[in-house]
């Protein structure tokens, strides 16, 4: 149990977002924090919603724990059920502890199967989950996993949505390519231009680097970041720093 304590605190850095849209219509969605706009979305058929902060749990619940005992407390969200699955798995939700807000998924033998670093958590009944939020990453990006036997794998994307408009903080230049030296348009301090998509990054917490970009005649290139720390574009920034 203090396993599980510990990996809901640190799965995720810093960083929060909250959603604006209606998305899955078919699905009914709840609030699971108000303070970082935190929405569950689930499917009636496969999940008995819960919504309770451990410490309001029936003391024999394996998840249950005394009030202030621990540095960011969890909410056991839902019990999720399928014919894909044999036993039922625990979705938990976690603010952490310096904003880090999240979700994990459990086995009935503690065993965790998936860690998501987001606000927005939707599930329908076959198991596919969507996630989104400006949470451990440099916009709100949106992902698509899917629960397996012991597992959750995500679905990957060519690229990602990023549709942020937003103006030059500095002078920078985009390229035709990902790589290479020719320049499209060399763009000025305070001009107005609009993120399109990123380049998808591999792996959990890399930062995507590379982005395209509209200018706002209308011409698109690469924009290649530095670094996670190279604040180029008014509202493109590491995980809300």
């Amino acid at each position: 149990m203090r396993t599980i304590l510990l990996l809901l605190t640190v799965f995720s850095p810093l960083g929060v977002s909250g959603q604006s849209k209606t998305f899955f219509p078919a699905l009914t969605k709840v609030s699971v924090d108000t303070t970082y706009d935190a929405t569950f979305g689930y499917d009636k058929k496969a999940t008995r919603l819960i919504n309770k902060p451990c410490h309001l749990l029936s003391k024999k619940d394996p998840l249950y724990c005394e009030k202030d005992e621990v540095l960011a407390e969890w909410k056991l969200v839902a019990k999720f059920k399928s014919v894909n699955f044999k036993d039922s798995l625990s979705i938990i939700y976690s603010e952490g502890m310096s904003a880090d807000p999240g979700f994990v998924i459990m086995t009935k033998t503690d065993k965790i199967i998936g860690r998501f670093s987001c606000t927005g958590f939707y599930i329908n009944s076959s198991g596919t989950i969507y996630t989104s939020g400006h949470v451990n990453n440099m916009y709100d990006r949106r992902r698509k996993f899917q629960i397996q036997p012991d597992t959750v794998t995500e679905v990957k994307q060519p690229y990602n949505y990023v549709g942020l408009k937003g103006k030059a903080l500095k002078d920078f230049v985009l390229y035709r390519d990902k790589d290479g030296d020719e320049i499209v348009a060399q763009i000025p301090k305070g001009y107005d231009v609009e993120i399109l998509l990123a380049e998808s990054a591999t792996k959990d917490f890399e930062m995507d680097l590379k982005f395209l970009v509209k200018t706002d005649f209308g011409l698109v290139g690469w924009l290649r970041l530095e670094g996670f720390g190279d604040q180029v574009i008014d509202g493109l920034f590491y995980a809300g720093d």
